[in-house]
C-alpha cells in the first residue's frame, strides 16, 4: 500500500501536469490505482493547494462515481477496484444498454449507428433510459470509466469493436455478441491503463 507521503506526492504530480478540478484530478489518481487505502479529507486540499471548500466538493463527487466511501472520522476509503470488478462493471453495462435500445424509437438508432466517438454512443443510451436507477448506472460508467478509458488509449483496441457494434444495431442477437466482445476489450483496456501507470510509479 502507498505511504501517505507517496500518495501525496502523486496528487501533486497530476496537479503540475494535468489541469482540472479537484475531482478530475483524484478521480485520475484513484483509476489509474495510483493512490489506494484510507485517507483524511484534509490531505487532499494541502497536497492540491487549494481551500477544501472543492475539495469537498470533489468528495461528494467521487462518492456519487463511487470512487470513494466517507467514513465518520473525516476520512475517505478509495475503492479497491479488481480486474474482476472491472469487467463485471463492464457486463453489467451491455446487459443494462441492451435493454435500453429494446424500447429505442427508429431515429434514435439510426443516431447510434452515426455515432463518431464511442462516449457520444453511451451518452444518447443512458439520457434516454426510463429507469432513473439504471440511468444513474449507465452514466456512471459513461462519464467514469469510458471517458477515463478513452482519454488513456490510442483506439486502436476499441475502434474495430466499436465499428462492429454499430454495424450490428438493427440484429439482437449479433449485438449480443458484439457488445461482449466490446465490453472484454473495455475492460482490457482498463485493466492495462492501470497496470502500466502501477509499473511507471515503480520508476
Amino acid at each position: 500500500m502507498d505511504t501517505m507521503h507517496n500518495i501525496m506526492l502523486k496528487l501533486e504530480l497530476r496537479k503540475k501536469y494535468k489541469s482540472g478540478s479537484a475531482a478530475e484530478i483524484i478521480g485520475d489518481a484513484i483509476l489509474t490505482g495510483n493512490i489506494s487505502g484510507e485517507i483524511a479529507q484534509n490531505e487532499f486540499a494541502d497536497s492540491l493547494q487549494v481551500s477544501r471548500i472543492p475539495v469537498r466538493e470533489a468528495l461528494i463527487a467521487l462518492e456519487y462515481h463511487g470512487l470513494i466511501e466517507k467514513m465518520s472520522n473525516q476520512h475517505v476509503r478509495i475503492i479497491n477496484l479488481s480486474d474482476a470488478d472491472i469487467r463485471s462493471l463492464f457486463a453489467d453495462m451491455s446487459l443494462l444498454e441492451l435493454e435500453a435500445m429494446k424500447s429505442l424509437p427508429d431515429e434514435r438508432l439510426e443516431y447510434l449507428s452515426s455515432a463518431v466517438y464511442p462516449a457520444d454512443f453511451h451518452r444518447e443510451l443512458y439520457m434516454n433510459t426510463e429507469s432513473p436507477l439504471r440511468k444513474v448506472f449507465l452514466r456512471v460508467i459513461t462519464e467514469t470509466y469510458i471517458v477515463f478509458v478513452l482519454e488513456h488509449s490510442d483506439g486502436s483496441r476499441i475502434a474495430p469493436v466499436f465499428e462492429t457494434l454499430k454495424q450490428s444495431l438493427r440484429d439482437y442477437k449479433t449485438l449480443r455478441k458484439s457488445y461482449n466482445v466490446y465490453a472484454e476489450v473495455l475492460s482490457d483496456e482498463l485493466i492495462r491503463i492501470r497496470r502500466e501507470h502501477r509499473h511507471e510509479d515503480m520508476y
